[in-house]
């Protein structure tokens, strides 16, 4: 079996008490190519979005890429 590529960096901790939201982002994204996750600063989208990033690797062939925006 060949592992996905990928450049999303390894958690360093586990995700408590996000299930939820996890399986809501991973429901949009069976019918869609882009889901944006909206809220203020500090409250875990970043770490959100790469568990379910992570989650779904082998789902994508061609792999899984973390794009940062914030400069932009």
């Amino acid at each position: 079996k060949t592992r996905a590529r990928h450049n999303l960096p390894a958690p360093t901790t586990a995700i408590i008490g996000r299930e939820g939201e996890i399986a809501a982002i991973r429901h949009e994204l069976a019918g869609a190519r882009l889901v944006t996750l909206l809220g203020t600063g500090g409250i875990g989208k970043t770490r959100l979005a790469l568990a379910v990033g992570h989650a779904l690797l082998a789902r994508f062939p061609g792999g899984g890429w973390l794009l940062g925006l914030a400069a932009f």
